[in-house]
């Protein structure tokens, strides 16, 4: 017996306009995104601590931000990466906030993990970037430690701030406080083959917010964390041509448009990937949604043009949410507007449920769907022909 199953290609949709048959697909990304090249180096740091000293609730005193921050300041400008490497026995790094510098990078060596120590729970972020051709790349680890201490405040793990053709690439991501990577604002940012984990329960832990930026592409990432999957939200300008491809969801909250929507998101595209409602180990998400469009007359704004293809969803309890009054969001008061949305087609899909509810104040369009027919409020269904089939999905567990 399948639990709580969907498969499908396609949920998309046209115009506001409720006369209108027309679908507007998104295309995401403008650019042509391509794997990475990991820079030359410019610095190696040798690690001066093990794992096992550092990642404690108390580790101990002394530190490696300074000398981490004083390479990357040295290195700026040349296009080239500080390298943290292992050395011996040694393996760890633990530092405080640390600026990755403009047109430099940071590599982090595999078998190295670099920790945030206990002070930067007073700052936004244990890793900051707001400069331009920034690259992270591993195969290492920024782990920020909110598995064995608890932190007071919302320290981000990684943060973007306007950085534009920004890159991180094949590094894992875990135990962060609050969202494990928040890129705001710039214009171009490559996540690439990316493993994050973050427990399930720990709250406000979203996986990757992508805010008020263009041209975003996420692709061959795996995710489990304790808030949203993917978020795509516009705290200080809109959000557009976003692609988020091959992308493996555990125990999060989905792959979400919002809540933040006030400044307007546009032409985004999720397509090939998994949302699991619970771990491999079992864990349940704390709220197992899949699809997760949300916004609120606190934080509304104009959202169009955006597609699930090809998703594939095993053991999440909310298939697909549409929500105008999600109550609990903040920023700039404005409309919630779903064009694109509002009007929804929904395409090639197989389900082993069709229970729903809520349903209200939308027209849906129906293709190949088993068993399944939207009704409430002002809810009128109708027919449209759908590409391609149900794809075919292997899940894991």
């Amino acid at each position: 017996m399948k639990t709580n199953r969907i498969l499908f290609t396609c949920l998309t949709a046209g115009l506001l306009v409720l006369s209108s048959n027309a679908q507007t697909y998104a295309t995401g990304d403008s650019r042509t995104v391509t794997a990475p090249t990991v820079p030359g180096t410019c610095e190696t740091l040798s690690a001066q601590f093990t794992s096992s000293a550092v990642d404690v609730k108390t580790p101990t005193t002394s530190d490696d931000t300074s000398r981490v921050q004083a390479a990357l300041t040295a290195c700026e400008n040349t296009g080239k990466a500080v390298v943290l490497a292992a050395s011996g026995s040694d393996n760890a790094f633990l530092t405080g906030k640390i600026t990755i510098e403009a047109d430099e990078s940071l590599v982090i060596n595999s078998g190295v993990t670099l920790y945030g120590n206990n002070s930067y729970n007073s700052e936004s972020e244990l890793v900051y970037i707001a400069s331009s051709n920034v690259g992270i790349y591993g195969p290492g680890t920024i782990d920020g430690r909110a598995n064995v201490t608890t932190f007071s405040d919302t320290p981000r793990l990684v943060q973007t701030d306007g950085a534009s053709n920004f890159i991180i690439d094949n590094i894992n991501l875990q135990n962060a406080a609050h969202p494990n990577l928040y890129i705001q604002g710039g214009s171009g940012a490559t996540v690439w083959s990316v493993t994050i984990n973050t427990s399930p329960t720990q709250a406000n832990a979203d996986g990757i917010d992508i805010d008020s930026i263009s041209d975003v592409t996420i692709y061959a990432t795996k995710i489990t964390a304790g808030d949203d999957g993917i978020a795509i939200k516009t705290n200080e300008s809109a959000a557009s041509n976003i692609t988020i491809n091959d992308v493996t969801l555990y125990g999060t909250h989905g792959l979400s448009v919002g809540s933040q929507t006030f400044d307007g998101v546009t032409n985004v595209l999720f397509e090939n990937s998994y949302v699991y409602g619970k771990t491999s180990s079992g864990v349940a998400s704390t709220d197992a949604n899949a699809i997760n469009i949300k916004t609120d007359p606190d934080c509304g704004g104009l959202v169009q043009q955006v597609t699930y293809k090809n998703v594939c969803q095993e053991y999440t309890k909310h298939l697909i949410v549409v929500n105008a009054e999600y109550g609990s969001c903040s920023g700039t008061a404005g409309t919630p507007k779903f064009e694109n949305i509002a009007q929804i087609y929904i395409g090639n899909i197989d389900l082993d449920t069709n229970t729903q509810s809520g349903d209200e104040y939308a027209k849906v369009y129906l293709d190949n769907v088993n068993g399944f027919s939207p009704s409430g409020t002002d809810v009128t269904t109708s027919t449209w022909s759908a590409s391609g089939s149900v794809p075919s999905c292997s899940f894991t567990f």
